[in-house]
């Protein structure tokens, strides 16, 4: 396949799972032994069914879902697609039970190509940037507030001119 066939697939894949909401374009456009690598899970990767499941439950928690493609590049055998990830939270989450809040993330999924179909991921997103959008980290919020009360305020510095 050529560099602009391989970024089609991911597109197509893009936009029958996230735009049509079509769970059944996983199984059309991912090879069987797919593998997905994540930083955010136990062991670091996902096997194809854990993979649909995750994605699948995003698409249950988040019903305006989608994912919108920036920019996406291709050679040989890898696709790279940088996409915005945007929705609001309507359904629970493991762990993480609904609550009305939107989200946009940033993500850059490396896909390798093999006969046809997307054979692996890998995968790098703002995933504290979504948990904070969540409102399930307060990580920034509580951080300034107990430097501020413990008086640790950094003191104000003007640029030379």
């Amino acid at each position: 396949m050529s560099d602009e066939d391989n970024k089609a697939l991911v597109r197509r894949f893009y936009n029958e799972f996230y735009g049509r909401k079509n769970t059944g374009a996983m199984d059309d456009a991912f090879a069987a032994g797919y593998v997905h690598h994540i930083p955010d899970v136990l062991d670091g990767k996902m096997d194809f069914n854990d993979y649909k499941k995750h994605e699948t439950q995003r698409l249950e928690a988040f019903e305006d879902f989608s994912r919108e493609i920036e920019d996406q590049v291709a050679e040989g055998d890898r696709v790279v697609t940088r996409s915005v990830l945007r929705g609001t939270q309507t359904g629970d989450l493991p762990n993480f039970p609904a609550r009305g809040r939107k989200i946009e993330v940033q993500s850059i999924v490396i896909n390798r190509i093999e006969d046809g179909k997307i054979a692996e991921g890998w995968e790098s997103y703002d995933s504290l940037g979504m948990m904070m959008q969540l409102d399930v980290v307060h990580m920034v919020s509580t951080l300034g507030r107990a430097r501020h009360m413990r008086g640790d305020v950094l003191p104000h510095m003007e640029w030379p001119e």
